[in-house]
C-alpha cells in the first residue's frame, strides 16, 4: 500500500509533458513486448514439424522483442534530440529478426504436396511487421513504405521457395504491408504527439523567460526615464557646486542643497514606480489566472471581473487570485476551478442579506468593517487525501496573505469542502486603502486562515 502511494505521489510530482511522455513510452513498450505472447500462441496453435525449431523461433522472438523495446527507447531520445540513433541495435534486432524468419520455415514447414502450414507465414509476418514498427521512431510514414513493401515482397518470394502455395505467399506479403503501415502508423502518430508536447512545454518556458526578460527591460525603461535627467542635472549641479566652493562663493552652499531636494524627488519617484509595479489589478489577475490555469490543463471559469471595485479593495483581492493560482499548480492534481467575485451589498435584496448574514457568521467577519464586502472564492478540484505534506505547506503559505488582509480588516478561508475539492475565500471590506506587495508591514492581532485543519 506504501509502495503504490509513493507512485502516485511520483506521478502527481511529474509536470503534464513529463506525464504524457511517461505514458507513451510504457504504451508503446507494452504493445512492441506483445511480440513474445503471439510468437508463443503461433507455437502453440500451428503444426509443427520440429519442436526444438519452434522453441527456437520463440526464443528469438523475445530476443527481438527486447532488443526492440530497447530501440524504441533510444530512438525516443533520438526523435527528441536526447540521443543517437542506436544502429547497433537496429541491426541486432534485424539479425534476430532474420534468424526468427529462418526458424518459422524450419519449424512450421508446408508439406511437399503444398498443403498450407498457417504457422509459417504468421511467423514470417509477426517477425517483419515488429522489425517495421521498430523503425517509426526515425522513419516518416512515407519513408516507412519502402522498406515495408520491400521487406513484404522478401517474405513473399521466401515462401515461394519454400514451397508455399501463391495464394499463401501472397496473403502474408499482404498482411506484413497491412501490418506494417498500420502498426507503424500507430507507433508514429505516438511519437508524434510526444515530440509535439515537448515542443509545446520548451514553448511555454520560452515564453516565461521572454515576458521576464521584457519586463525586465520595461522596467528598466520606466526608471530610465524617472531618474535619467534628474541623475544629469544632479551631475551639472554638483560640478557647479565644487566650482563655487572652490571660489569660496557663498552660492555653492545653495547649489548642494539643491542636488540633495532633486536626491530626494528621484528616490521618491523611483519608490513610485516600483510601488506600481508592485500593485495587483484584480482584473488583470483574473486574466492572468485563467491564462495559467488553462495553459496546466486546468478547465477554468471566471465569474465576474470587480472592475468596479476600488482601487484597495482590487489590489488585496488580486493578491489573493495570485496565490490562490500558485497554490493550486503546486499543491493540487486539479482538472477545474472556478474564481467568484461577488459582491456583499447589505442594501441589496433581503435573500442577499440573509445570506451575507449566514457567510459573516461562518467566517468570524469583523463587525467593524465599513458596509458592503468584496468576496473571491476560489474552487478547485484534485487535492487528495494522501496529500497532506502538500496541504500543511499550503496553509503556511497562506497565513502571511491572511495577515495582509488582516491589515485592511479582511478574513481569509481555506478548506476542503467535500471528497477532493478545495475552497479558497477573501472578504475585504469595499472601501480600503491600497496594499501593495512591498508594503506588508503586520500589525500584530491579523485574521489567520481560517479552516486550515480541514484541507
Amino acid at each position: 500500500m506504501m509502495a503504490m502511494t509513493g507512485l502516485v505521489a511520483r506521478w502527481h510530482e511529474r509536470g503534464s509533458a513529463e506525464r504524457v511522455d511517461l505514458y507513451t513510452r510504457l504504451s508503446l513498450y507494452a504493445l512492441y513486448a506483445l511480440e513474445l505472447p503471439l510468437a508463443l500462441m503461433i507455437v502453440n496453435a500451428a503444426d509443427r514439424a520440429d519442436d526444438a525449431a519452434a522453441i527456437t523461433f520463440a526464443c528469438l522472438a523475445g530476443a527481438q522483442a527486447v532488443t526492440g523495446v530497447v530501440v524504441l527507447r533510444r530512438g525516443l531520445g533520438w526523435f527528441l534530440g536526447t540521443r543517437t540513433w542506436p544502429v547497433r541495435m537496429v541491426a541486432v534486432s534485424g539479425i534476430l529478426a532474420v534468424a526468427g524468419a529462418l526458424a518459422g520455415i524450419i519449424a512450421f514447414p508446408f508439406t511437399a504436396g503444398g498443403a498450407d502450414n498457417p504457422g509459417q507465414g504468421d511467423a514470417l509476418a509477426l517477425v517483419t511487421i515488429f522489425f517495421l514498427v521498430m523503425l517509426t521512431p526515425r522513419l516518416s510514414m512515407r519513408w516507412l513504405l519502402l522498406p515495408t513493401g520491400a521487406l513484404a515482397a522478401v517474405v513473399g518470394v521466401a515462401m515461394l521457395l519454400t514451397g508455399s502455395p501463391v495464394r499463401a505467399a501472397a496473403g502474408v506479403a499482404l498482411a506484413c504491408v497491412i501490418g506494417g503501415i498500420a502498426g507503424g502508423f500507430g507507433f508514429r502518430t505516438s511519437i508524434w504527439i510526444l515530440g509535439i508536447v515537448w515542443e509545446l512545454e520548451r514553448s511555454r518556458g520560452a515564453q516565461a523567460r521572454l515576458a521576464v526578460a521584457e519586463e525586465r527591460l520595461r522596467i528598466a525603461r520606466d526608471l530610465h526615464d524617472v531618474i535619467g535627467r534628474n541623475l544629469a542635472v544632479i551631475a551639472l549641479k554638483s560640478e557647479l557646486g565644487a566650482q563655487l566652493a572652490r571660489r569660496g562663493r557663498d552660492e555653492a552652499a545653495d547649489e548642494m542643497l539643491e542636488v540633495h531636494r532633486i536626491a530626494q524627488e528621484s528616490l521618491r519617484e523611483v519608490r513610485e514606480v516600483v510601488r506600481g509595479y508592485r500593485s495587483a489589478d484584480l482584473p488583470a489577475e483574473l486574466d492572468g489566472a485563467r491564462a495559467v490555469l488553462r495553459s496546466a490543463g486546468v478547465r477554468t471559469r471566471v465569474l465576474g471581473d470587480g472592475a468596479d471595485l476600488p482601487a484597495g479593495a482590487q489590489a488585496a483581492l488580486a493578491w489573493v487570485v495570485r496565490e490562490g493560482t500558485t497554490n493550486i499548480l503546486r499543491h493540487s492534481d486539479a482538472s477545474e476551478c472556478t474564481i467568484t467575485v461577488d459582491i456583499d451589498d447589505p442594501a441589496g435584496s433581503a435573500e442577499s442579506r440573509a445570506r451575507d448574514a449566514g457567510d459573516a457568521s461562518d467566517a468570524g467577519a469583523n463587525t467593524g468593517a465599513p458596509a458592503g464586502t468584496a468576496i473571491v472564492t476560489m474552487e478547485n478540484d484534485g487535492v487528495a487525501a494522501w496529500h497532506s505534506e502538500a496541504v500543511a505547506d499550503l496553509g503556511s503559505g497562506l497565513r502571511g496573505l491572511a495577515e495582509r488582509l488582516g491589515e485592511v480588516n479582511g478574513s481569509l478561508e481555506a478548506r476542503r469542502v467535500s471528497g477532493d475539492r478545495f475552497v479558497l475565500r477573501a472578504r475585504v471590506p469595499r472601501e480600503v486603502r491600497p496594499i501593495s506587495g512591498g508594503e506588508s508591514s503586520v500589525h500584530g492581532g491579523g485574521s489567520g486562515v481560517e479552516g486550515m485543519d480541514a484541507g
